[in-house]
């Protein structure tokens, strides 16, 4: 091989290695947060995690915000999360797609009535879940809705 082809090739490899290690940054460019949004009085609580994909982007970005039920122990019994695709310019920003699902963990606890919707710059999702004794009686009942909102800037909170 020549000179000038041993140096092409040397070239084309190392814009692959960037390319792959671009991809690889891209990857994890994943931000997210976790915040405890409401107690109860037997010391059950909401915990709430947004997590933000494509923070790079420049016009559109997805991500999901979710709320999770969880005894005093710590243990999780059922959670709720609303996806949200947005897209903003730095004046404005809107909701294109909102979407809801839920798990559950526990035999003692029924999800139902799930749904999303959107409107402006905001993805909601909502379940109403209830916790039933051995003998078929309602123990708890919690309405939780779930509010992903976009800034004009794509920071999403």
């Amino acid at each position: 091989m020549t000179r000038f082809f041993k140096k092409i090739i040397v070239l084309l490899m190392s814009i692959t290695a960037m390319v792959s290690i671009s991809n690889v940054n891209a990857l994890s460019s994943i931000n997210s947060y976790t915040y405890i949004e409401e107690q109860f009085q037997d010391g059950s609580y909401i915990e709430v995690a947004v997590e933000q994909s494509n923070v790079f982007a420049r016009s559109s970005i997805t991500g999901k915000k979710t709320a999770s039920y969880k005894g005093s122990s710590g243990t999780t019994y059922w959670s709720v999360t609303v996806t949200g695709t947005f897209t903003y310019n730095g004046k404005t920003a809107s909701c294109t797609e909102s979407s809801v699902s839920t798990k559950n963990y526990s035999t003692s606890w029924k999800l139902s009535n799930a749904k999303s919707s959107k409107s402006g710059a905001i993805a909601l999702a909502s379940v109403t879940a209830k916790q039933y004794h051995q003998d078929g009686s309602i123990l708890k009942t919690v309405n939780q809705t779930v509010k992903l909102t976009c800034s004009v800037s794509g920071k999403l909170f």
